[in-house]
């Protein structure tokens, strides 16, 4: 892929400046996370510059990358109101409003959204404890009542054996009043534990809400394949937080009746996809085995008994990746790219690229730096055909995707400077 800018790009690694090309050979030694952890290899960050930028790839020739915001925080997640607008999810902390999103000019309010969860002042927080608002989404029918609706972590405790706080994944509902949330009501909540993840939400054709809910990093890893608990699986609810009687698990005494499919390990993207009337979800794997699984009720999808990939530090391959009884992914990566929000391209503004399915990847290899958009084609079965890395000269730690209410394509990165971004299709100016 040709990468142009209207202004220069470089990557510092150590003391010396690079250019993007000569910067992805470069790797440099981060502090260790953890006596368990392997160290952190990969190139330092910089900020994105003013753009635009343009490229040329494979199927749509010419696109153009606009950076709509910038200074956010850690992004996560976001959504576009009817009016043009935006939601962002900066993790843990904040919501934000996007105004004109989709147009020429956005503005970031400086103001954050009042009433979003917020346990950043919370006593014993450990570095990997994951607190606070999570994912966004706003019901079909937001145009009219207002409603959005949102994860978040609560702590509930402290596990003085694990020196950790004890944590619950909750699912709420609020309305959307200027720039706070009202008449907030909890519709989920999971049980406390140690080790709790992300989350992201996907309102279906069926008009059900789809929850993906990560498996917990330590101690009870097991809970992914149990229904007795929320964690590792992708739930369905009713938008008013009731169980449709047709869940696979509804009946099923000591199981959570929410529970549609079991056995995941961090499934961080939800999409539908039109074609096939599927819901397809990314999710991590290990050190390698990064999924795309198409989530069917009631199966198991095998973490942490099966897997493609090994453990961080490395460890022997499993000699049964796909067990006896469970789902196996519609494709996997090895090396991993660290997939979260996914997103179906569906519109003609951007031609080349209708039907594919586009995945905000945070790296490649465990080499931090060099995370992109990776786009698939698939063919009408859902098997792949061909994929592409997109924007990785941004050396971003893509979080989440989307396509937006005019058509274009929009991502957000993971970083301490995120940026939202915006890609149309228009050639570089000729000089």
């Amino acid at each position: 892929m040709k990468f142009s800018n209207s202004l220069s790009c470089v990557s510092r690694v150590g003391n010396a400046i690079h250019s993007p090309v000569g910067a992805m050979l470069a790797l440099a030694l981060a502090t260790s996370v953890g006596a368990a952890e392997p160290k952190q290899v990969g190139l330092d960050p910089l900020p994105v510059g003013e753009g635009p930028y343009y490229y040329d790839t494979a199927e749509q020739h010419d696109i153009r990358v606009d950076i709509l915001a910038r200074g956010l925080a850690q992004g996560y997640s976001f959504a576009f109101l009817p009016n043009g607008d935006a939601l962002i999810v900066e993790r843990g902390v904040r919501l934000r409003l996007l105004r004109n999103a989709t147009g020429a000019s956005p503005t970031l309010v400086g103001r954050p959204v009042a009433g979003a969860p917020d346990f950043s002042r919370s006593e014993n927080i450990h570095p990997d404890d994951v607190l606070g608002i999570q994912d966004v989404a706003l019901h079909p029918d937001f145009a009219k009542n207002h409603l959005i609706y949102y994860t978040y972590n609560r702590p509930v405790g402290y596990d003085a054996a694990a020196k950790r706080l004890n944590v619950a994944t909750v699912l709420g509902r609020a309305k959307l009043k200027d720039l706070r949330l009202a008449d907030v009501k909890d519709l989920l909540v999971g049980e406390a534990a140690v080790g709790v993840g992300g989350s992201r939400i996907l309102f279906g054709n069926d008009n059900m809400i789809y929850l993906s809910v990560g498996g917990l990093s330590i101690g009870d890893i097991e809970a992914s394949q149990r229904t007795d608990n929320i964690y590792g699986k992708v739930l369905r609810i009713r938008p008013d937080g009731t169980i449709p009687g047709d869940n696979p698990f509804a009946t099923v005494k000591g199981a959570r009746p929410e529970i549609y499919s079991f056995g995941h390990r961090d499934p961080l993207g939800l999409a539908f996809d039109a074609a096939s009337g599927s819901v397809i979800a990314s999710e991590h794997g290990p050190q390698g085995g990064d999924e795309i699984n198409r989530i069917l009720p009631g199966r198991n999808y095998g973490w942490p008994k099966y897997s493609y990939g090994v453990e961080y530090g490395g460890s022997p391959l499993p000699t049964t990746p796909v067990g006896p009884g469970t789902e196996p992914p519609l494709m996997i990566w090895m090396p991993a790219i660290a997939p979260a929000g996914i997103a179906f391209y569906n519109d003609d503004r951007i031609a080349g690229w209708k039907g594919n399915l586009f995945i905000a990847s945070a790296r490649r290899g465990e080499i931090n730096g060099t995370g992109a958009l990776v786009r698939i084609v698939f063919n009408d079965r859902l098997q792949e055909l061909r994929q592409e890395s997109l924007l990785q000269n941004l050396h971003q730690r893509f979080k989440d995707v989307r396509q937006g209410p005019d058509g274009l394509l929009y991502a957000l990165t993971d970083e301490s400077n995120s940026v939202l971004l915006r890609i149309s299709p228009q050639p570089r100016p000729s000089n």
